[in-house]
């Protein structure tokens, strides 16, 4: 018999938990997951990477012109540069681009760009009602279900990301004002009027992949 792998231990585990318990893992996992892909290579990244490699051509005070400048050699010569419209799209202003890539003497791309949300997101104290719940009709839309937590980061995470490819800014709300609201996930959705059974059935996936992935380890009794 094959070695119990630590993905079938995780499985066996999850089985073992009440549903509210298995949406947290869901979150705390997907949460993780997130972290260490925006930190591998998070869109920030991309920016600063530009940035740091014209002000290594420049030399001196990078300013929009010498930006626009050392970009059309630097492109020329066949390197990936981001154009300067887009980086000040981005970051919102020239100011906050320069000071992202001084920052970036010193820390990591992720933690410049949690900085610069958290200035944005500090001055939209709370979200009204209505905001939350247009945000969560969107997400059970495009996934045709009431979402978990992790589908419901996943999704807000992509249409960010998609809006930002556009140039856009888009803002949505994490799972975070509806927990502090109403004290969970689960009860968030029942003020918003999805009845047990349509809250209930954002498990059924997860069960069914646990399900699965335990049958090999359930105990079989030796035919004679």
């Amino acid at each position: 018999m094959a070695p119990t792998s630590a993905v079938d231990i995780i499985a066996v585990a999850f089985v073992a938990l009440l549903p509210v318990e298995q949406e947290e893992a869901f979150a705390r996992i997907s949460d993780t997951r997130l972290k260490r892909i925006a930190g591998e290579e998070g869109e920030t990244a991309r920016y600063i990477r530009s940035l740091r490699r014209v002000a290594e051509r420049v030399g001196g005070d990078l300013t929009p012109d010498t930006y626009k400048s050392a970009r059309r050699e630097l492109v020329s010569a066949g390197e990936d540069i981001l154009d300067l419209n887009a980086v000040i799209r981005y970051f919102h202003t020239w100011r906050a681009a320069k000071e992202a890539v001084g920052l970036s003497e010193t820390t990591t791309p992720l933690k410049i760009e949690a900085r610069f949300r958290s200035r944005l997101i500090g001055k939209v104290q709370t979200y009204r009602e209505e905001v939350l719940r247009d945000a969560l009709e969107k997400c059970v839309a495009a996934l045709g279900h009431v979402p978990l937590v992790v589908e419901y980061a996943h999704w807000r995470h992509r249409e960010i990301e998609l809006a930002k490819a556009r140039g856009k800014d888009l803002w949505l709300p994490s799972d975070s004002p509806y927990r502090r609201r109403w004290g969970d996930w689960d009860s968030a959705l029942q003020h918003f009027g999805y009845d047990d059974e349509a809250r209930l059935k954002r498990f059924e996936p997860g069960r069914a992949r646990a399900a699965e992935a335990i049958e090999p380890y359930k105990y079989r009794s030796s035919e004679h």
